[in-house]
């Protein structure tokens, strides 16, 4: 144990990507993160060894106060008391593919879908196996899904059945929503899963225009039979998700829908973020948030309370409401 400046990503964790591997999936921040673990990755077995050598190098730096410089700006960077004597995995994340059902408009995918909905992707369940085989993996420890819509990969269900069968107890799967999947409605029966769906939209008008697939109807009808196999005692386990879009989606009537349709269909959880490549551009260009959006964000935060609903800020949001606390 040491009192350092670190992450929970650097010290324990594993971000598999489409063609390599990296610390973490993080690149909102001012140093745009990408710490290469393993490059040109194509599922094959892995040297722990040198996964946990390299893990060592960061550590050993952080402990000197030598922060590197992609980390700079991120909010999971910490001064505390780090456990750093053994060597495990305890967050794993999956975005190793990106295949998908929707084509959002804010995906990176969205230029050249085509080809991304044809690149192929590695399996990862030999390296699961292994790692729960050699025990690297931590019993308290977190897995979480993005993409590419996990649904429709061929190995969701196996992965999902061997975490439950590990008695991993902490799942998050990001979904369009679009599939439902009994995997995932395995899992939050189980309690151990959490799922959170891409709304993007309180209409069928938005979410056409965002989403560009006719699946809203079907959105919340998956998104009620989720809600509905939530623990009488885990009611947050399932979420929809708002990314904010300037322009196309940022009103306030939009908001209200959306917040109304969770309501209706037994959601009580909710989670906001801002879309990245405009942050991105604000960044760029060492912009102010523009008024309206920090409007915006503090109306949410006002509406969630009032209809008591959850609000989980991810990413680009987070720095938004600490903008509007340090404002206020």
């Amino acid at each position: 144990m040491g009192r350092y400046t670190s992450c929970h990503w650097i010290q324990h964790g594993l971000s598999f990507e489409n063609d390599h591997i990296e610390m973490c999936c993080l690149c909102c921040h001012k140093g745009g993160g990408r710490l290469y673990m393993k490059e040109n990755y194509t599922g094959k077995g892995l040297k722990w060894d040198d996964i946990f050598n390299l893990k060592e190098k960061f550590i050993n730096e952080n402990k000197q106060g030598i922060i590197d410089p992609r980390c700079e700006g991120c909010f999971n960077l910490a001064e505390k008391e780090w456990d750093d004597n053994e060597k495990y995995i305890n967050y794993l994340h999956f975005n190793h593919w990106t295949h998908c059902n929707s084509d959002c408009i804010y995906c990176y995918t969205s230029w050249d879908k085509k080809n991304y909905q044809k690149k192929p992707h590695y399996k990862v369940m030999p390296m699961l196996k292994e790692l729960f085989k050699k025990k690297l993996f931590h019993p308290n420890g977190e897995v979480t899904f993005a993409g590419g819509e996990p649904t429709i990969l061929n190995e969701f269900d196996d992965i999902i059945n061997c975490l439950l069968k590990n008695k991993v107890n902490r799942i998050t799967v990001h979904s369009s929503g679009i599939k439902f999947s009994k995997a995932i409605e395995k899992g939050i029966k189980e309690g151990t899963l959490s799922v959170c769906l891409s709304a993007d939209s309180g209409t069928s008008e938005t979410f056409n225009k965002v989403k560009r697939v006719n699946k809203f109807d079907k959105f919340w009808q998956n998104a009620e039979k989720y809600a509905k196999a939530q623990p009488e005692d885990k009611k947050y386990l399932v979420e929809t998700k708002f990314i904010l879009i300037p322009e196309v989606n940022t009103t306030k009537d939009e908001i209200d829908k959306w917040l109304e349709l969770n309501i209706k269909h037994g959601i009580k959880s909710i989670v906001i973020d801002i879309e990245n490549d405009y942050c991105k551009e604000l960044r760029a260009n060492n912009t102010q948030r523009p008024a309206y959006l920090i409007d915006l964000c503090k109306y949410i935060i006002e509406r969630a309370e009032k209809l008591n609903l959850k609000l989980v800020d991810y990413n680009n949001f987070r720095y938004l409401v600490e903008e509007c606390i340090t404002n206020d």
